[in-house]
């Protein structure tokens, strides 16, 4: 099941572009010489959509979403219970914190507002990168007003009918150095006015080139790498990709026309390309032209070149499918991960909670029907197994909302009611005083935790710090000890001042008084459940 959004942040945007232009990079550098020059150009082109379209695509094969990455939810506590017809009480809690932090400097009385002073920063530069290119491009226009239309040459315009080109204007230009197209609805050719137009081959070389910039339009993909340049101007990469991309175009450019002409003619192209590129232009961004750099490169390509074979070609659009549907998927929009609540039975000596792994749309009610799921599972587990009944819940859940497995991802913690918790934990010295902490053998506990369970206590003040032991089942296995003055215990109390989430547990005559509010209620032939949130 795909799920298409159009909100991505523009951080998200220059994130995932940064990593696509590297991976481009690091393709290039090691296939280059072995695919079609058509390649690059388009895999650049996927990159500038990346770049440029808040777009976001979610399949089964996206990537996993960095948890920074995702979209915080309300502070919410999710209380779950299953109530048989004979009064039975059985209590499970869930709580967690997504807190937003806004980080700000406060300096003789004012507070600087940081994400402004960013968004400023931002559009300065963004303005300053177009205003830069705007002058080039007015500098460029200025000097081609002065160019004459050819109009009686018969030359090229034979050679531009043979190409099926007959239709573009071509003007000569007594201030550029070498052939080159602008524009973009109708891009144009000029040529330099010292050039010699007898020579016919030349001529029709260099307009052989100049119409696959137009077929391609390469001056179109090159507009779109102006306004990425703008957008993302402090980005580094970008600027390479620039350069790189307006050397893969000139590149594709040469190889279409080398697949048109025979061996004995890739000599006489070469000697041409060297002849316009020797005083030529360096690569711009506003138009298509020769260029005097890379030009060794260029014409030992050409001399190296081969017609790829059809096993080479389908090859090559097999790996471009594949590129495009990797880089169509691998990145998400923010999103939230909530789907049920935290729910229990006494049927089961556990609880679950499911959360999403990816953006993805599962009708309505869906946090009803996932709770609901999940509950019925519990009910009918014999096994008490986590694993077992983490492995039934994803696959009822993916049966219920009909998308894959690995869409859902769960915590499985021990769900024991209240005296059940009394008694385990009397065995092993762990005693719930009238204040609601817990002490171990008359001692005071400053933090404690009991991961299988779900539960964490923590205070200011205590002797020792105690973390529960269980094994597979779920039975205590342990009590882990540190006392004050071991090392461990310090470097636990920063760990627990860091983990926000904490546990607690009530019954239901104290949930008016905690503050939790019933939100929905679902009757079975088992009895009622409640589902509270706080």
């Amino acid at each position: 099941m795909l799920h298409f959004r159009m909100d991505m942040p523009l951080y998200l945007m220059a994130f995932y572009g940064s990593i696509m232009i590297v991976i481009v990079l690091i393709l290039r550098s090691f296939l280059k010489n072995y695919l079609p020059k058509f390649v690059f150009p388009i895999m650049w082109g996927l990159v500038l959509v990346r770049l440029l379209v808040p777009f976001s695509l979610s399949s089964p094969i996206s990537a996993p979403v960095p948890e920074w990455q995702i979209a915080p939810t309300e502070n919410t506590a999710v209380y779950s219970r299953d109530i048989l017809l004979e009064n039975t009480d059985a209590t499970a809690t869930v709580a967690s914190e997504n807190q937003a932090y806004t980080y700000s400097t406060g300096l003789d009385g004012f507070t600087i507002n940081w994400g402004l002073v960013i968004s400023i920063i931002f559009v300065l530069g963004a303005a300053a990168t177009a205003s830069f290119l705007f002058l080039q491009k007015k500098q460029y226009s200025e000097k081609l007003k002065n160019s004459l239309l050819v109009e009686h040459n018969q030359t090229i315009n034979s050679i531009l009918r043979e190409m099926g080109m007959g239709h573009i204007l071509v003007f000569t230009n007594d201030e550029i150095a070498s052939p080159l197209v602008c524009g973009i609805i109708h891009p144009c050719i000029y040529l330099p006015a010292a050039m010699d137009f007898r020579q016919t081959t030349l001529l029709r070389h260099i307009l052989a080139h100049e119409t696959m910039h137009i077929k391609h339009k390469d001056n179109l993909l090159k507009a779109f790498l102006i306004l990425v340049l703008c957008m993302h101007w402090y980005n580094p990469l970008v600027w390479i990709m620039s350069k790189c991309l307006s050397s893969d175009l000139e590149a594709a450019c040469d190889g279409a026309v080398l697949r048109q002409i025979d061996e004995d003619e890739r000599k006489s192209y070469a000697v041409s390309l060297l002849s316009m590129a020797i005083s030529g232009n360096h690569a711009s961004l506003l138009y298509s032209a020769f260029s005097k750099t890379e030009v060794e490169r260029r014409i030992r390509s050409i001399l190296d070149y081969k017609k790829a074979t059809a096993m080479v070609l389908s090859l090559s659009v097999l790996f471009l499918l594949t590129t495009t549907v990797a880089f169509a998927t691998a990145g998400q929009a923010p999103f939230s991960k909530h789907l049920s609540s935290y729910c229990g039975s006494t049927s089961s000596r556990w609880g679950v909670k499911a959360t999403l792994t990816r953006d993805i749309s599962l009708g309505e009610n869906a946090g009803k029907r996932a709770d609901n799921t999940i509950l019925e599972v519990l009910q009918t587990d014999s096994s008490n197994d986590p694993d077992v009944i983490a492995a039934q819940v994803k696959a009822a859940l993916s049966k219920e909302f009909k998308v894959e497995k690995g869409a859902f991802q769960l915590v499985v913690n021990l769900c024991l009611m209240e005296d059940e918790i009394t008694q385990e934990y009397a065995k092993v010295g762990l005693k719930k005083g009238s204040d609601g902490f817990y002490s171990y053998r008359g001692n005071t506990i400053r933090t404690y935790a009991d991961k299988m369970l779900g539960s964490y206590q923590t205070r200011e003040k205590g002797a020792v710090d105690i973390s529960v032991q269980r094994n597979h089942s779920g039975e205590i296995t342990s009590i882990l000890v540190f006392r004050e003055g071991d090392a461990e215990f310090d470097r636990r109390t920063k760990e627990i001042k860091q983990n926000q989430s904490y546990y607690t547990t009530f019954d239901e005559s104290e949930a008016n008084t905690q503050g939790v509010e019933q939100v929905t209620t679902v009757e079975s032939d088992r009895g009622t459940r409640y589902f509270y949130e706080h």
